[in-house]
């Protein structure tokens, strides 16, 4: 008897947009929608100063996690470039 092994590939994805603070430069990444729907200010950690999310936005992608069979990240990869807009229109 041959035993039949499936390999399940699980995968789970994050849509994020990295910021810059205006001040210092230092670089953040956060959930998309927390970004560009939220349009939320925060503060540097570097330098402490406030600034918007939305407004300093200069990336946005879609990450591709590879999850194992105990729920643990594998890998991280970039699934596809996204546009800097909110997904909704109005």
């Amino acid at each position: 008897m041959q035993a039949i092994c499936q390999v399940v590939e699980m995968k789970a994805w994050l849509d994020v947009a990295v910021l810059r603070c205006p001040n210092c430069g230092r670089h953040y990444i956060e959930a998309s929608w927390y970004v560009l729907e939220m349009e939320s200010d925060i503060e540097c950690g570097e330098c402490g100063k406030e600034f918007n999310t939305k407004k300093n936005a200069t990336d946005r992608a879609l990450l591709e996690f590879q999850i194992n069979e105990d729920s643990k990240i594998q890998k991280v990869d970039i699934a596809k470039r996204l546009k800097l807009e909110s997904r909704r229109k109005g």
